[in-house]
């Protein structure tokens, strides 16, 4: 069998050539389908991922800007004069560090619920960790002579 007969010899007529070449050329024209099928898959759903990094962008603005308007000094002014707020005292005032020792030190403000509560309050204050005079600074008092 010689690479001769294979151009020449039929199959219902088709040279088996031309039929190999018919496989081939269809199987190409599939693939490029199905290869353009996925990549328009592919763009749709970039498309839409771009769409909701937009709408996202949108709403991030929308978010900024209402916090700028929240944050608007004359607005929180107008919200503590409507809600007779008034400035911290000097002495209500304490560093973050001191905390833990107004929390010890300050009185209930109301009684606990049950027995079982009031043990409970007991055992966190219990195990609060204890300060000494050089972790936290001592709250400043005001002065006599400070102008008000």
């Amino acid at each position: 069998m010689s690479l001769s007969s294979i151009f020449d010899r039929r199959v219902r007529g088709f040279r088996v050539v031309e039929l190999v070449c018919l496989t081939i050329l269809l199987v190409l024209v599939l693939g490029v389908y199905m290869a353009k099928t996925f990549a328009g898959r592919e763009r749709a759903q970039i498309a839409d991922v771009e769409r909701q990094i937009e709408d996202e962008k949108l709403r991030v603005r929308l978010l900024k800007a209402e916090v700028a308007y929240l944050e608007q000094p004359r607005r929180i002014e107008q919200l503590a004069q409507r809600l007779q707020l008034a400035p911290i005292k000097p002495e209500h005032e304490t560093t973050e560090d001191a905390l833990i020792d107004v929390a010890r030190h300050a009185p209930a403000a109301h009684a606990p619920a049950s027995p079982t509560a009031a043990a409970n309050t007991d055992a966190a204050a219990a195990e609060a960790p204890e300060s000494t005079p050089d972790d936290y600074p001592a709250p400043e008092q005001p002065s006599a002579e400070a102008p008000r």
